[in-house]
């Protein structure tokens, strides 16, 4: 009790206010005047009262001094007699429940643009922003007297290299580039993640091939990629690839054709440049027959078969052959479409298993003929085969 009474007599409140505001800086981009406001507030106990000092040329608080437990302060910037660019500077927030320090940061232009689409463009910044959206607007304007005397108003440190680029018929690239100057962002780069490509066709197939190449571009900004090839057979439906080109995912497609008439070899590889990547594209035939044996040993009592793959495009006629009598076809020929298989099974003898035996012979080999036919070509293989006691 008798600590209450001392901080009575002494005119001392407890808990004592706290200061408290609902910001922590001021940042304004304009170019006239400009208010806004913000809450003070007291977050402990007792009644709060201050005042607000600014030491920032022409920024007005209203109210300056205040005494309640919250108090709303509206401020107002006034543009006139301030420099274009950007300024900083300081205020303070007195009061009896603590003082506070704050930045203010103010960016004032001269110079307005209104566009037709509703945009109002101050700065560079405003400017890029509005390139992105409306691509084709913002290059008219980038050449038009306005947007040069915005440069001015905002004192543009590279008006001479603008000069240069104001005059580049190619306005994509030069604004651009402009950006990319500016700090603004960094040089357009293309990604094609397929950089190998493979075709395949059977011999007698003359079809026309087509294909793509996927591109990607890094950003919005200006692309220009030449495509050079040089063989007969490889045909591109663009020499070069554009801004114009990529859709708004940032991806285009570079369609192409292969004329297999223009091939004479079974097999055949292209590099192609475009910009600075480079792509392969290459075109095999198959062979016109493929054999294969389900395994290449078996046992003495076994079976197994001849798969056949026919890639001329014509039924094919079959016939096997094995010099050996234990090796057994259902049938001496046989006719084949595009694919088939040739069963054929192994049984030894009586008499040829004795001598296997007397000899100790722990295996055997052999080879199985095949010969096969289309009209107007014939194919002979030989497959060797391996027979044993596994």
């Amino acid at each position: 009790m008798a600590t209450y009474f001392r901080l009575q007599e002494a005119n001392m409140t407890f808990p004592p206010p706290i200061l408290h505001a609902d910001i922590d800086s001021i940042k304004i981009e304009t170019n006239d005047s400009h208010s806004g406001s913000f809450t003070i507030k007291n977050i402990g106990g007792g009644t709060l009262s201050g005042h607000v000092l600014s030491r920032f040329s022409g920024l007005v608080f209203e109210p300056t001094t205040w005494t309640g437990n919250r108090q709303t302060i509206c401020y107002t910037l006034g543009a006139a007699g301030l420099p274009s660019g950007t300024a900083e500077g300081i205020f303070y927030i007195s009061s009896n429940g603590g003082e506070i320090e704050l930045p203010v940061s103010a960016t004032l232009s001269k110079m307005t643009i209104a566009t037709d689409e509703g945009h109002t463009i101050t700065s560079l910044a405003d400017f890029f922003e509005y390139a992105q959206a409306h691509p084709a607007q913002a290059r008219r304007l980038f050449v038009d007297g306005e947007f040069y005397m915005l440069l001015l108003a905002i004192g543009y440190q590279y008006m001479e290299v603008y000069e240069a680029l104001h005059k580049d018929s190619n306005r994509e690239r030069a604004m651009d580039n402009f950006f990319i100057l500016s700090g603004l962002k960094p040089r357009t780069t293309l990604c094609i993640p397929n950089r190998r490509l493979v075709f395949t066709q059977n011999p007698n197939d003359t079809t026309m091939l087509y294909g793509n190449i996927q591109v990607y571009k890094s950003d919005f900004g200006y692309a220009d990629a030449q495509v050079t090839t040089s063989v007969p057979w490889l045909n591109f439906y663009a020499s070069r690839l554009t801004t114009s080109d990529f859709k708004d995912t940032l991806s285009a497609a570079l369609h192409f054709s292969i004329d297999p008439t223009q091939i004479a070899e079974n097999y055949v590889r292209e590099q192609v440049t475009i910009g600075t990547d480079i792509i392969e594209i290459s075109y095999r035939r198959n062979p016109p027959l493929s054999m294969k044996l389900s395994r290449t040993t078996y046992r003495f009592d076994d079976s197994g078969t001849i798969d056949i793959t026919n890639n001329t495009g014509q039924d094919m006629r079959v016939e096997v052959f094995c010099p050996e009598s234990y090796v057994r076809f259902s049938a001496k020929s046989y006719l084949v479409g595009a694919n088939g298989q040739v069963p054929f099974g192994i049984k030894l003898s009586p008499f040829l298993s004795a001598q296997l035996f007397f000899r100790k012979l722990p295996y055997m080999k052999t080879e199985l003929e095949i010969k096969a036919t289309v009209p107007g070509a014939v194919y002979v293989k030989k497959l060797p085969v391996v027979v044993g006691e596994w």
